[in-house]
């Protein structure tokens, strides 16, 4: 009879480095598309507001109709942008595929918030010089 040793010697194989990956692609594709989303809006809010100080377009919705579902687009993949980041730098344990790409979404995220904080100081300061 050969001797087997009792379980807790086995090891466990290695797990592979993809934990949280998958939240980390999502980061980045809703990270990338957010903005995508914002900059469809802007026109279309400005035809918006166009329309409705128009004396000549009394009554025509179809340019808001058209905006805020993108406005909310944007927003929500903002906030998938960062959950998913969070949930892939947290999920990954250790630096591996998994927390790369959470960081990347993320810092892409940031990038864009802080270009919308830039543009908006810009023009607030615009406004004030004239």
């Amino acid at each position: 009879m050969s001797y087997q040793p009792p379980l807790e010697y086995h090891q466990q194989p290695p797990r592979p480095g993809t934990r949280g990956l998958g939240a980390g692609i999502t980061s980045i594709v809703a990270a990338v598309l957010s903005p995508v989303a914002a900059v469809v809006s802007v026109p279309l809010g400005i035809a918006a507001v166009a329309s409705a100080m128009s004396r000549f377009n009394e009554g025509n919705d179809a340019w808001w109709i058209g905006a805020l579902p993108f406005a909310a687009l944007a927003v929500a993949l903002a906030i998938v942008a960062v959950v998913c980041g969070l949930i892939a730098v947290f999920r990954a344990g250790r630096m591996n595929a998994g927390r790369i790409t959470g960081i990347v979404g993320l810092s892409i995220m940031a990038v864009n918030v802080f270009g919308v904080a830039f543009m908006v100081i810009l023009v607030l300061g615009s406004g004030q010089a004239g």
